[in-house]
């Protein structure tokens, strides 16, 4: 029989883990949007949405794009979080990105939350927050990839459990057939199930020492099926249909890409890499002191991708949930005899209701973004204090009172913002969905921003009669503009400046 502790103190867990969730919540709340992809992809849905839910075909704000076809993998994404923020304006997506999060580290830690170890919250809320730790960099801005992750954690959250079932398989199919329309990491969705299945046929030989136990084994032929059923179902669930993946693969392999940070190799000076270094030695740790085995499908999934965050940082975002997961369901584990946690009594869990609603309450009243939403405004204006303070909100003003002749080169990290909240006509020459710029288009805008040798050549070659750039990051390029008596300044502010081409 499993001794019960006094009530109050059976309580003290869960009424932590409320706190916990609420103050996160509260917390991402109120960070301010970021300034960069994001305005790209409300962009984009604002387009479809102009044009009857049309998906577009070719990229249709870019000037030197050319006619190639454009693979939207983010589109129900894009059109989300559009009718969200035109509903709720930017509060609107503060509270979504808040929930993602949160809803992301819950998620990721599921499995070890519904469980009955007496360690459950605890152990919970460490791997919870190794997730957070080690992911941090990529969950710092709400995009598409953040709901690609949400579908992760699900999908993961799910493959804990072994046991054969029709509704499970369903529910692969289904998570698998939203991703693909949300975004396109459900290639990732891929390596976990086909981690499941190899990871099973070894957890039967690592117990029986039998290579063949495999064959007769229900699980495996039920990971087999969901596996099936995931693979097929993104093939069939966009209208790009099997092609999809390959042009996921040609995105992934742009040269453009190479310029992008996150596109670049985990260097150590990054705060992630150290995350993720202390992150190895604490699952190494705990799967050496727990009680229970880790799983081969969860070795090979922190291998794979692990490696793959070597020469691609952004693929961190992906091996963070992996590692929380693992750390939890070991950390449950650890010096237990008696796992078994008794349950609560229905009068404890009303208690634990009510005081889950009066923190969410709490939380939600002390959220600016929730009071904004009751104010009076113009939902698809970004303002100041719920944007960045990266966000060339003032400069992108004076621009759509002032509108540009020719081609604009911008920064390219500010060009979305431009395309969003600036004149409705304005022509980018690059924008930060590298792999829609053309190669050639890409590195000119490079060689000016570092003031190439023959900078006033590729300017004109564009046509580029104005420039908005960054006063810090462009500091050259703007010193070079002021001494040449062929360009004029027509604004500055403590962010940006704004230059023209003399008549």
């Amino acid at each position: 029989m499993v001794p019960r502790l006094p009530g109050h103190k059976r309580l003290i867990g869960h009424l932590v883990l409320v706190v916990a969730v609420a103050g996160l919540w509260a917390a991402l709340a109120r960070l301010p949007l970021w300034h960069t992809d994001l305005w790209g992809h409300l962009s984009y849905g604002r387009w479809m949405i102009e044009h009857g839910g049309e998906t577009p075909t070719t990229e249709p704000f870019l000037t030197h794009s050319g006619d190639r076809p454009l693979v939207d993998t983010a589109r129900w994404s894009q059109l989300i979080a559009f009718r969200l923020m035109r509903a709720g304006g930017v509060e609107a997506l503060q509270l979504l990105y808040a929930t993602l999060v949160v809803g992301c580290a819950l998620l990721t830690v599921s499995p070890v939350l519904v469980s009955r170890h007496r360690q459950r919250i605890p152990a919970a809320i460490c791997g919870a927050s190794v997730f957070l730790a080690v992911g941090w960099q990529q969950l710092l801005i709400i995009r598409p990839q953040l709901a690609g992750l949400a579908c992760f954690a699900g999908l993961l959250a799910l493959m804990h459990d072994p046991r054969p079932s029709i509704r499970r398989v369903i529910i692969v199919g289904i998570v698998m057939g939203f991703w693909a329309n949300l975004h396109g990491s459900f290639v990732i969705g891929w390596l976990l199930l086909g981690s499941h299945v190899v990871g099973r046929a070894a957890d039967r030989f690592r117990r029986t020492g039998r290579r063949t136990a495999w064959k007769n084994d229900r699980v495996f032929v039920h990971r087999l099926g969901q596996a099936a059923v995931g693979l097929l179902v993104p093939l069939v669930a966009t209208p790009y249909g099997p092609s999809l993946p390959l042009s996921i693969w040609q995105i992934g392999q742009h040269p453009n890409l190479a310029n992008i940070i996150e596109w670049q190799p985990l260097q150590w000076h990054q705060a992630q890499a150290r995350a993720m270094l202390a992150s190895i030695v604490l699952v190494v740790s705990v799967a050496m002191s727990s009680r229970r085995r880790v799983r081969c499908s969860n070795w090979l999934m922190l291998v794979a991708l692990g490696v793959a965050a070597l020469s691609c940082s952004r693929m961190i975002n992906w091996w963070a949930p992996v590692a929380g997961l693992v750390v939890a369901l070991q950390a449950a584990s650890i010096r237990t005899k008696r796992p078994a946690a008794p349950t609560l009594d229905p009068s404890e869990r009303r208690t634990v209701l009510l005081a889950g609603l009066v923190v969410a309450g709490a939380a939600m009243s002390s959220t600016p973004a929730v009071r904004g939403l009751l104010a009076e405004r113009e939902t698809l204006q970004a303002r100041r204090p719920m944007v960045s303070a990266s966000t060339p909100v003032e400069v992108t003003g004076w621009l759509a009172s002032h509108p540009p002749d020719g081609t604009v080169l911008a920064s390219y990290e500010w060009s979305d913002f431009l395309l969003w909240q600036g004149p409705s006509r304005i022509r980018l020459l690059v924008t930060s969905h590298a792999h829609l710029v053309p190669t050639e288009v890409w590195t000119d805008y490079f060689e000016v921003i570092g003031v190439a040798s023959d900078w006033r050549q590729r300017l004109r070659r564009y046509d580029i009669r104005t420039v908005v750039l960054d006063r810090h990051r462009q500091a050259k390029l703007l010193a070079t503009l002021a001494t040449d008596p062929g360009w004029q300044q027509d604004y500055s502010d403590e962010l940006a400046e704004v230059w023209s081409r003399k008549p």
